[in-house]
Parts: structure tokens; C-alpha cells; sequence
């Protein structure tokens, strides 16, 4: 399969406008290979991973996390130096979908969210809305108005406009924001066609994105049921608790990766317990009156998303002979207790 064909099913699920603007997403390492039959899917481009996912015979890896966020040199002998050898060596692609995934609604992020069956939901810190369509027009009556509705995979450097057929039958065109620009060219590209026409936004209701998910539980649940089903869906060893448990939970909410900024927001959607990782010591002492918040590490929530996101993308995927496997990750934090 066409390695681009790849990255756009890629997209789908993480949409590159939502990128952070300090983020970087998408192609970290370019090959050669412009066809794919393996899609390596982990949390992270790290030196074990990448080896073991190259030995399967992956061309494309995607990871969550970057390579890094600011391009740098291999300049030194270390994980980076090690992870791009074993890429160039082998001649693979590696694509990250970071805040891409993150902000994307409904998408793999929502696992936990369908774990504990939350409705109501919303997000927690919104990043920003993404109207559904564009519509272009024919700016002449409107009787006899034909419309067309473009797909989301719409390649407009094909596109072409039927110039007589416009001119007698006047019509609209709507089409996803990211094929925006490249509808406009298309139609400065076409002088008899764009000197009757214009662009609209039109009035859909936008899809908002942003970090983290809150949500009501089917019922209310007493702190420790909340506790158990918590376990059940999370695995991991050990938690960490911050400010007073609730006597009972409604509301949940939580955020992928290091959330602790987020929890503010959280509980003023009231939320009766936000769940995150990476909540340092400070930040805990900021949040500890606003409610409970409990730090599952960075690695676990994300974890599971990328399970998941390899779980998505597989049928997609193998419905065009690419094999996806998704390759865990080992936790780098452990609790020890003390004898």
C-alpha cells in the first residue's frame, strides 16, 4: 500500500490540524520505501522498540511520542543517535500522532471514557472547533440547484469543473476544511468558473477538540466501587492520590499524558475525580483542594490508546494487505515496597 495512503488513514484518526503548535507530529524519519506492508504501532520511538519492530519487518512505524520536538543533530552516541540508525539502516518511515490523537474527539483517547461508559461527555481543555465544510457556489439563482458533497479523501488536483454544465445548471460544492486551500487554487485555476463563484463557511455545527474527556458514570458509585472499576480498566501496580476522595463518584474525568494543568478545568466541569499522570509536587500542592486527582503514571493511559490505535487501524489497513501489530511498551517507573 502507498506509504501517503498510509499516513491519510493515519490522519483520519489524528487530524494534523489539531497539532500543538510547539508539537511535532507527522513524518519524523523519511525512507525511500514508497509502499508498505507492515505498519508497526508503540508509545514510543525508543531504540528497544524500534528494533523489535524492525525485525518483524515493519516499513512504517507509528508512535505516539515524537522523535523530538525540535529537530537536532546525532551528534552524540545515545538513544536518539541509536533510534534514527536502526530507521535509516533499515530503510523505514517512523510517524508520530502525538497532540494529534490527544485532541482528536471520539478517537482512541476516549478509551477509558467507553471503559467506564460515560455519557454527557465534553472535553476538558478545548484547543479549538472544526467546522465540517466548505461550500463553494455559484453566486446566480439557486432554482434547479444541484448539490454535491465531496469526500473527505477528495483529491482536488483532479478536480475539474463541467464549465457548461455550470453554466445551466447551477451548484454547490462543499468540501472538509483541510481541502480548503486547495479547492481556492482550483478555482483561481478556473477564471470562467470562479468569476461566478464564491466561498462559504457553512452553518454546521463545528466539532470541538481539545485534551482530555469528562463524563457521567451509568449510576453514582461509592468511592471504593469507583476504586475497583478503576483498577479493572487501568493496569497498573500502583496509583498516586492527590486532596481529599470523594464520598461517592458521578463525574470522572481525565487527560492522556501529563494532564495535572488540566485538573482546574476539570473541576469546574465537576468532575468528583480527575485522573492524569506526571502530577509533580507542586503542581499536587496547587491542585490538592480542588478535588481528588490521581496520577496513573504518563505511560498507562497512553498505552492503551496506541492498543487501541492499532486495534483501529487494522481492518482499514488489512482491507489493503497491510499487516499492523502493536508492540507494549515496558512501564519505566515501578513501585517498590519496603520490606
Amino acid at each position: 500500500m502507498n506509504i501517503r495512503d498510509i499516513f491519510g488513514l493515519i490522519e483520519q484518526a489524528a487530524p494534523p490540524h489539531m497539532a500543538a503548535s510547539w508539537d511535532r507530529c507527522g513524518v519524523q524519519v523519511a525512507a525511500a520505501a514508497t509502499d508498505a506492508s507492515k505498519v508497526a504501532v508503540a508509545l514510543d520511538p525508543t531504540p528497544e522498540t524500534l528494533a523489535e519492530s524492525l525485525a518483524w519487518g515493519a516499513q512504517v512505524v507509528l508512535t505516539h511520542h515524537p522523535l523530538g520536538k525540535t529537530p537536532r543533530l546525532p551528534d552524540r552516541l545515545d538513544t536518539h543517535h541509536e533510534a534514527l540508525r536502526l530507521l535509516l539502516t533499515h530503510g523505514a518511515w517512523l510517524y508520530a500522532a502525538h497532540t494529534t490523537l490527544d485532541c482528536a474527539p471520539g478517537g482512541p483517547a476516549s478509551w477509558l471514557a467507553d471503559e467506564l461508559n460515560l455519557s454527557n461527555r465534553r472535553i476538558v481543555d478545548p484547543q479549538g472547533a472544526t467546522p465540517r465544510v466548505m461550500g463553494i457556489f455559484k453566486e446566480v439563482t439557486m432554482d434547479g440547484f444541484e448539490a454535491i458533497s465531496f469526500p473527505d479523501d477528495l483529491d482536488v488536483d483532479r478536480l475539474h469543473f463541467d464549465r457548461d454544465a455550470l453554466r445551466h445548471a447551477p451548484q454547490a460544492f462543499s468540501c472538509p476544511e483541510p481541502q480548503w486551500p486547495a479547492m481556492r487554487e482550483t478555482l483561481k485555476r478556473c477564471p470562467d468558473v470562479s468569476a461566478m463563484a464564491g466561498a462559504v463557511r457553512l452553518v454546521e455545527p463545528a466539532e470541538p477538540f481539545g485534551y482530555g474527556i469528562a463524563g457521567e458514570l451509568p449510576e453514582a458509585l461509592s468511592f471504593e466501587a469507583f476504586m475497583a472499576a478503576l483498577w479493572k480498566a487501568v493496569p497498573r501496580s500502583f496509583l498516586t492520590l492527590t486532596g481529599q476522595a470523594p464520598a461517592t463518584v458521578r463525574t470522572v474525568a481525565y487527560c492522556t499524558g501529563s494532564g495535572a494543568s488540566c485538573a482546574a478545568k476539570a473541576f469546574a466541569l465537576g468532575a468528583d475525580v480527575f485522573l492524569t499522570g506526571d502530577v509533580t509536587h507542586h503542581a499536587a500542592l496547587d491542585i490538592r483542594g480542588l478535588g481528588l486527582t490521581i496520577d496513573a503514571g504518563h505511560r498507562v493511559l497512553e498505552e492503551e490508546m496506541m492498543r487501541r490505535m492499532a486495534d483501529l487501524l487494522s481492518p482499514k489497513l488489512g482491507a489493503n494487505g497491510v499487516s499492523v501489530r502493536f508492540f507494549e511498551s515496558a512501564d519505566p517507573l515501578r513501585a517498590v515496597l519496603r520490606p
